[in-house]
């Protein structure tokens, strides 16, 4: 049996090994009054947990995380608040005894501020002993100052998610700080046409794979130009049909037939209903 506690409530949390073989998800909105007896071999949890996800432990000190993980030695996933990140905890997964990590998940909002300082020495040690890490980032911040750490060098982000609208300047820091990056997920920009920041990442980031864009502008001759250089690499391209702005050059028909034809496979923007 684990246990974790909760510093703000003072709470256990009890998790079952018999009913959590290889997944494990803690979250403060379990009370001590929901535990259980648990009978469960610890040896053995520690041998088939593979995902851990933890959420909503804003006092949750870095020495239980890295306890945690240097227990579940064949932890595959971890998944956790940008707020809990420590250079502690990324020592620990940079140890000899953590080889089957194979993602880092973090989530990142406005209300989790101040964040955590991480130097880049931790991330650098991190970075060589899991070369080929997916670290997925889920933004939230609003505030271009407070998103700027989140990028700082040796930060390896493969997976980037923008879920409220990022800069221009941000777009631009990512083909400059993130050259590992294989997706883009930008849910809303609002800082006029897309086309030259995301242009500029697809120069700058050369793994860049897969690419989603909400509620956006980018004109038919940028998505265009943007596909080109992509083209032998580009496997998930989804735009909404109401993003894409027509120019003198090119209309979204005959977008869709020369993307088509760049991919070798049969391309058309997403079509939202407008209500």
């Amino acid at each position: 049996m684990l246990a974790l506690m909760n510093t703000a409530k003072l709470d256990f949390l009890d998790i079952a090994n018999d009913k959590f073989k290889t997944i494990m998800k803690i979250s403060n909105n379990d009370s001590s009054e929901q535990k259980k007896n648990h009978s469960g071999n610890d040896e053995d949890s520690s041998k088939t947990l593979q995902l851990l996800r933890i959420k909503g432990f804003p006092r949750l000190l870095p020495e239980g995380i890295e306890a945690l993980v240097n227990y579940c030695c064949y932890l595959q996933e971890l998944s956790l608040s940008y707020s809990l990140l420590s250079d502690e905890l990324l020592l620990a997964l940079s140890s000899e005894k953590q080889v089957q990590l194979e993602t880092l998940r973090l989530e990142v909002h406005p209300e989790t501020k101040p964040l955590p300082r991480v130097s880049d020495k931790a991330w650098f040690s991190f970075s060589n002993h899991l070369p080929n890490i997916n670290l997925v980032l889920l933004s939230y911040m609003t505030n271009e100052d407070d998103q700027s750490p989140l990028f700082a060098p040796y930060v390896p982000i493969t997976h980037l998610y923008f879920g409220e609208t990022p800069s221009e300047t941000m777009i631009l820091h990512i083909g400059y700080q993130c050259p590992r990056l294989v997706e883009l997920v930008i849910a809303a920009y609002g800082s006029g046409l897309l086309d030259r920041p995301l242009l500029f990442v697809a120069e700058h980031c050369p793994r860049l794979s897969a690419v989603a864009l909400g509620d956006c502008e980018i004109t038919c001759s940028g998505l265009l130009e943007f596909v080109t250089i992509c083209a032998k690499r580009l496997q998930i391209l989804y735009i909404w049909e109401t993003s894409l702005i027509e120019d003198s050059k090119l209309d979204i028909t005959t977008l869709s037939k020369n993307v088509s034809l760049l991919l070798g496979r049969t391309w058309v923007p997403e079509y939202i209903p407008l209500c």
